[in-house]
């Protein structure tokens, strides 16, 4: 189980830390911590009681963890599903966009928040604009001024083996809303190709040419040293004599992949949900940690890699400074909405689906 293996590993590794100069962050010494704790009844709980029938439940208290905690962040993830597909979502269709990066540039966007912040804005505006254009193109609107898309992206930053890998998901309305002069919104669906997506890239790299030339500020030794044993091990591939064979709606270009495959009706609010669920899920699941006799611990995968590889297997330090790596900075958001889905878009009132009255409360067994 992870927490017992943070709670009885977590002091000699900080220790350890110290010892050679490199004490760990705050906040990344106060989530490991707090996680340990979370849903200990020892720590303190709530006691829920039925004014009915007396029944009584105790319910222990949460870390709530931005980072690592499976729990806090599994009850996170299904809250905010169920709030954007009941509240935020409009009933049209969607497309899933998911940015990736090449090399150094995953882990650098792990500890600069300044140029995370621009390539989430940057790559939002290319979305928005490529949507845009081609909404115009398709439906004779006069001007792309009056065409709005809308897009919620979050950032992810780990892999299935925990390791630090920045990439971008975006949820993105396959189309665009047109404000009418009734002040009513009509949404334009739009076809798009791979041509588009190698558009985006290319304006995306021209925005950030200047900013990846410049070196950022190295973060503390201990959260690079986090760094550094969150990265792959090398792997040995087989030379393929012929490139393998394009995927539709992916592309890749400028140490930058995109992919934008996967579309869903807005209509069908489960699949819909489920989406949400995958872009916001934790990094693990509790039962996927197991410890091992030799003291290693093993990281289950839900799906076999390409290679059929089933899990991860690390020391405990390794183990742990993955976690590290996995806490965000503070005051550095994960979830940002652009366009119509943006909090004080004028659109966003004439888009949200309909609010429906709130059914009779139920008693259920406790």
């Amino acid at each position: 189980d992870a927490v017992t293996i943070v709670r009885e590993h977590l002091p000699g590794f900080l220790e350890r830390l110290e010892t050679h100069g490199e004490p760990l962050p705050a906040f990344g010494r106060d989530q490991l911590e707090a996680f340990t704790t979370c849903g200990n009844f020892e720590e303190g709980f709530l006691v829920a009681k039925c004014r009915r029938c007396g029944e009584s439940l105790r319910v222990p208290f949460a870390c709530r963890s931005r980072g690592i905690c499976p729990s806090c962040r599994g009850r996170r993830m299904c809250e905010t599903a169920a709030l954007l597909v009941d509240h935020r979502l409009p009933k049209t269709r969607f497309r899933q966009w998911v940015l990736s990066f090449e090399g150094p540039m995953a882990v650098r966007l792990g500890y600069d928040k300044q140029l995370l912040s621009l390539v989430c804005k940057r790559f939002a505006h290319r979305v928005m604009q490529t949507l845009r254009r081609q909404a115009k193109r398709e439906h004779g609107v006069r001007s792309t001024s009056a065409l709005h898309p809308g897009v919620m992206l979050v950032v992810q930053r780990f892999r299935n083996d925990l390791g630090m890998f920045v990439h971008i998901h975006a949820l993105v309305t396959d189309g665009c809303f047109e404000a009418r002069p009734n002040g009513e919104a009509r949404f334009h669906e739009i076809d798009l190709d791979d041509r588009h997506l190698v558009r985006v890239l290319e304006a995306l790299h021209k925005d950030l040419a200047e900013h990846l030339a410049d070196e950022p500020d190295p973060p503390d030794d201990a959260t690079m040293a986090c760094l550094q044993l969150g990265l792959p091990a090398p792997t040995l591939r087989a030379l393929h004599t012929t490139p393998p064979p394009q995927k539709p709606m992916t592309a890749s270009a400028f140490g930058m992949q995109l992919h934008a495959a996967v579309t869903t009706d807005g209509r069908d609010r489960r699949r819909l949900e489920r989406i949400c669920r995958y872009l916001l899920r934790p990094a693990f699941a509790h039962d996927a940690v197991q410890a091992m006799p030799d003291g290693s611990v093993r990281v289950h995968f839900k799906q076999p890699t390409k290679t059929g590889a089933t899990f991860a297997q690390m020391s405990r330090d390794t183990f742990l400074a993955r976690l590290c790596a996995l806490v965000p900075p503070p005051r550095a958001n994960q979830i940002l909405y652009y366009g119509v889905l943006a909090n004080r878009h004028k659109l966003r009132p004439k888009v949200m689906p309909e609010r429906h009255a709130p059914a009779e409360p139920k008693q259920l067994a406790l």
